[in-house]
């Protein structure tokens, strides 16, 4: 017998009724997940006054509290960026082993096995994946493509913006847990190695643009066709890095990419209640960085090679090619460090970057 008694959802209560639950429109029921079974719920925490909970199924063998205050940190972490909640209630839903999870604007559907947590790299990891989910109630839920929302149902919604969504949200995962005071510097600039890498060794790179990439995502998939294509999901957080480092070069270090994610989300969210276009995105950078931004955004309209060196100096970062190369398959492996001698505005870049 079946001993189906809990509800994981993001959907409202009907008041006075359990496990009855009402949406305010189409677009809400269709956004809400709803995991029913035997499941588990652990203590919640709260983020200014807002309750978050984290229900899941065969949750697993883990140290529940400290991955519990692991969490919050990486929630307040995000909630600092924008000082704003914008729900009411927030619910991580675990549906068991798996790969993947999908963000919605109350809660996300993780696939989650507490077993695998061992030791610290595997919370980083965990954290990292869980933190991008959270993060998307921001980035492409309220932040968003002018094309993800409304949604026509009736067929694919393409944008040429997933590098934004899904690219800038892989390059925040790393920025969150750095907050969060889980990652070091070590781990976050390994993030971006492993990424810069997969790039430099993939002859995608001279076929497709990032707006291409993300165009054709409905026949080439989520991570490209290696050697044909490239992934939004791996260029796009290291164009976000060359982006930030130019906006705080550019400003003396009083604004970062921080600074373009709230104008977007104060700006199209809250004011104006629409998604942005390719330009207006551009825009909006170029308005915090005080400058224009043509060459930076050809790493995103073109194929043209990232310059590397240019834009890791301006945080007196610079990249090198370590001894270690896969000569069968003929990849090379680059590796990130600081700069042994830096100016003071390099210095402070880079701290700020760190969150130090």
């Amino acid at each position: 017998e079946l001993n189906w008694n809990d509800v994981a959802t993001g959907l409202v209560n009907v008041e006075g009724k359990s496990n009855e639950f009402i949406a305010a429109n189409f677009d809400i029921l269709y956004d809400c997940p709803i995991l029913i079974g035997d499941l588990e719920e652990l203590p919640p925490f709260q983020v200014d006054g807002i309750i978050h909970r984290f229900i899941g199924y065969h949750l697993g063998d883990f140290n529940r509290e400290l991955f519990m205050k692991t969490l919050k940190k990486v929630v307040e972490a995000a909630v600092s960026i924008f000082d704003d909640i914008p729900y009411k209630q927030y619910t991580f839903i675990a549906i068991g082993p798996g790969h993947g999870g999908i963000e919605h604007l109350n809660n996300t559907t993780i696939s989650f096995d507490g077993n695998q947590i061992k030791n610290q790299d595997d919370m980083l990891r965990i954290m990292n994946f869980i933190g991008h989910e959270y993060f998307h109630h921001y980035n492409v839920k309220r932040i968003r493509p002018f094309e993800l929302g409304p949604f026509n149902y009736d067929e694919e919604n393409r944008t040429t913006q997933l590098w934004i969504s899904e690219g800038l949200t892989v390059y925040y995962e790393y920025i969150l847990t750095k907050m969060a005071g889980l990652a070091d510097e070590k781990s976050l600039l390994g993030a971006f190695e492993s990424h810069i890498n997969a790039i430099e060794n993939n002859p995608g790179r001279w076929n497709q643009s990032l707006v291409q990439s993300s165009y054709y995502t409905w026949e080439d998939g989520p991570f490209g066709v290696t050697g044909k294509t490239i992934s939004y999901y791996q260029k796009g957080p290291v164009v976000g890095l060359l982006l930030d480092f130019a906006i705080r070069n550019a400003t003396q270090n009083k604004k970062s990419l921080d600074d373009v994610m709230r104008y977007l989300y104060w700006h199209y969210y809250k004011a104006l209640n629409r998604g942005f276009t390719d330009a207006e995105f551009q825009q909006a950078c170029e308005m915090i960085s005080g400058k224009l931004l043509t060459k930076e955004f050809e790493y995103i309209y073109t194929t043209k090679e990232l310059d590397y060196k240019t834009y890791l100096n301006y945080a007196g970062l610079e990249i090198v090619k370590s001894n270690i190369t896969n000569e069968k398959n003929n990849e090379v492996n680059y590796r990130l460090r600081r700069k042994e001698e830096i100016n003071p505005l390099q210095s402070d870049i880079l701290k700020s970057w760190l969150r130090e």
